[in-house]
């Protein structure tokens, strides 16, 4: 490690010790301040900061200066749980919006192949926004298939649980869902809706829900900012014959 690496990284060392003793919305001192107090340069001094804010420490805002970060909020994915189920669940508040919706749109291949659909049929498209104390948390896509999309409403989902309104249209529970996730860099769209810069790494869940009878009645693709969101899983390990 070069020297003005060591000392950018030894500032952002200092800097976050001091940040985990003070309230959210602080502002910390100036690049001029902060320069002068460790005696290195600006651009030092920039380059600690935005270590900080990558790991979701502080935020920074131009002409307003730096802010110290309200924590992380966490998102249970074990057991599977919706976000909706699962903020509420922890007396998070939380705000949805919705930011696109297309009853009959072309869904992607693998969409498709996930929906069981033939080629040439269209699926709903519904593109939500989700908020804590203002900020930007997560941004989700889920695709309905056809004869969900002809009945739903995204005014349905504002004040409710998305998987809960499925089970309202279908008619029927929601028995499983096979869920994956993955750190990939965010495209534009994503970024956009994120309030980040494209290429920025971001955590992905994707999930199809299946109906009791098999049909799968959504796939749900969940980008999170890992600057503001962090993930628990539980599980409990079952006692065999040799362990008890």
């Amino acid at each position: 490690m070069s020297r003005d690496n060591a000392r950018y990284v030894k500032v952002a060392e200092i800097l976050q010790e001091e940040i985990a003793s003070l309230s959210p919305n602080v502002l910390l001192p100036s690049e001029h301040q902060l320069a002068k107090r460790f005696e290195v340069s600006r651009v030092t001094v920039r380059r600690a900061l935005g270590l900080l804010e990558r790991s979701g420490l502080v935020t920074r805002y131009p002409g307003r200066g730096t802010l110290v970060s309200p924590p992380k909020i966490t998102r249970r994915l074990s057991p599977v749980i919706s976000f909706e189920e699962d903020l509420r669940d922890q007396g998070i508040k939380f705000e949805t919006q919705v930011s696109r919706y297309e009853p009959r749109s072309t869904p992607p291949p693998f969409i498709r192949e996930r929906l069981h659909l033939p080629r040439g049929k269209s699926i709903g498209l519904l593109s939500l926004v989700r908020l804590v104390d203002g900020r930007v948390v997560g941004h989700d896509r889920h695709y309905f298939p056809p004869r969900i999309a002809a009945k739903f409403n995204p005014s349905m989902v504002i004040d409710g649980c998305v998987p809960e309104v499925l089970r309202g249209l279908a008619g029927m529970p929601i028995a499983t869902v096979d869920w994956e996730t993955e750190i990939v860099p965010a495209d534009r769209e994503v970024a956009a809706a994120l309030g980040i810069t494209p290429g920025v790494l971001i955590a992905v869940n994707t999930g199809t829900e299946y109906l009791e009878d098999g049909e799968p009645i959504q796939v749900n693709i969940m980008a999170y900012r890992i600057d503001r969101v962090r993930f628990k899983f539980s599980m409990r390990y079952g006692l065999t014959g040799k362990d008890r």
